[in-house]
């Protein structure tokens, strides 16, 4: 799985990326809104990779690097989850922190949207975002997602949930 956009290349994750990605993973924004997920070094981290990419070769689909189309950068993770909770891929993506504030989420996060407009099979997709994570919920607004309210984790950690319908398939 590849995108591409104006400045950016979406593709899987590789063993070379472990380093970003136990930074990206020990990000104080990270920790607050997306939490703790079993990455804590590079070889926690490589275990990470291979969940990721062993998701993406199941359902066709996962988190892809998110890195400079002209350097090869990396920016961040963006892509769908299946976290096993709803009926459709989740819309997931996290920066790290020198490329947040610089339209890179944004135009990632549509890039995947895009590529779920041409799937015959993606009729809806959720986000899901920590309850204060405003900057995520406001991208995930400007995307077309609607709010749908929250889930719940464990008894006790709400997740605000928002969806997404797929308008290329009501004109089908």
């Amino acid at each position: 799985m590849l995108l591409l956009t104006e400045r950016l290349e979406l593709s899987p994750l590789t063993q070379a990326d472990k380093l970003w990605i136990v930074e990206m993973h020990q990000d104080p924004l990270w920790k607050q809104f997306i939490g703790y997920r079993g990455v804590a070094s590079v070889e926690d981290a490589a275990v990470y990779i291979g969940r990721v990419n062993a998701q993406v070769s199941e359902w066709g689909y996962g988190l892809l690097a998110i890195r400079n189309k002209k350097t090869n950068a990396p920016y961040g993770v963006c892509g769908l989850i299946n976290r096993h909770v709803f009926s459709c891929p989740d819309l997931g993506f996290a920066l790290l922190p020198d490329a947040r504030k610089q339209g890179i989420a944004l135009e990632a996060t549509k890039a995947v949207i895009d590529w779920v407009e041409l799937e015959e099979d993606m009729h809806f997709i959720t986000a899901s975002t920590h309850p204060e994570n405003a900057r995520s919920q406001h991208l995930l607004h400007q995307l077309g997602f609607k709010k749908r309210g929250p889930y719940f984790i464990d008894r006790f950690t709400p997740v605000q949930t928002l969806l997404w319908r797929n308008s290329s398939f009501a004109r089908r």
